[in-house]
């Protein structure tokens, strides 16, 4: 009886393997969907769709066309924490392809900016940074990972 239910547990865990995406990622024992949040609250981990935590507001400041005719634009980026509690790190997600000579205020990691170890935003405060992206729109970007203090 031991036995068959260690084969079933084994092929019940081959299966979730198996079916996790690849596009998924670890957020503590869950694995997070794209476009997803993981929020680590003092401790806590869990996957959200909506962010209510942090808010993050872009502006475009400066537009250009290059010597090429291609445009690119310069972006302000307020990342707004609505916590009643500090916010220890965070790392936001682009689908865009940033040039990290570019970018100032955040640390780019391919398709990920995290801020420098040095940084938390208190309650109600903002954080912020910018980057240059190609084309006449800014990047689109979301919340991956947020991790608030007690």
């Amino acid at each position: 009886m031991k036995f068959i239910i260690t084969i079933l547990l084994f092929a019940l865990l081959t299966i979730s393997f198996s079916s996790a995406s690849e596009d998924s990622f670890q957020c503590g024992r869950y694995a997070c969907l794209p476009g997803h949040s993981c929020i680590c609250d003092n401790g806590v981990y869990r996957c959200v769709y909506v962010c209510e935590e942090v808010t993050i507001v872009q502006t475009i400041t400066d537009s250009w066309v290059d010597s090429e005719k291609k445009p690119s634009v310069k972006v302000n980026v307020d990342v707004i924490n609505h916590t009643h509690r500090t916010i220890k790190d965070i790392v936001i997600a682009t689908d865009a392809h940033l040039n990290s000579g570019q970018i100032w205020g955040a640390h780019l990691n391919g398709f990920l900016l995290d801020f420098p170890d040095y940084v938390s935003i208190a309650p109600g405060q903002i954080h912020s940074f910018g980057y240059i992206n190609r084309g006449t729109s800014a990047a689109h970007l979301w919340v991956q990972h947020v991790f608030i203090s007690a």
